[in-house]
């Protein structure tokens, strides 16, 4: 009966990764946030459930499934975050460049 709860636990991981996906495809960045708190409690409680879980081959091929699932969602994810990312440090780098070269300068004064 634990092996079905923990393929029941993986399969609720996999939704809340197609909701942080649907947020983020959204630019919904702060609801992403917020489900990424409850992932990761999930994760959290799998790995409890995992330390005391045999699964049949006919269960960890369904786990194999949802964690290829929430895989690919992740990527996708880390594609929508990609842009924003290189955006945020296209912004920082002049900052980053300034405080370099006044760092540069008072390690190189005379």
């Amino acid at each position: 009966m634990e092996s079905h709860h923990l393929i029941q636990e993986y399969s609720a991981l996999a939704g809340l990764m197609s909701q942080m996906l649907s947020a983020a495809q959204q630019n919904n960045w702060d609801n992403v946030s917020e489900i990424e708190v409850s992932y990761l409690a999930k994760v959290n409680q799998i790995k409890y459930l995992e330390k005391s879980v045999v699964l049949d081959k006919t269960l960890k091929s369904q786990k194999l499934s949802l964690i290829k699932r929430i895989l690919a969602d992740d990527e996708a994810i880390r594609l929508l975050i990609h842009p924003w990312m290189n955006q945020l440090n296209k912004l920082m780098q002049p900052q980053q460049s300034r405080a370099m070269q006044t760092k540069l300068n008072n390690t190189y004064r005379m």
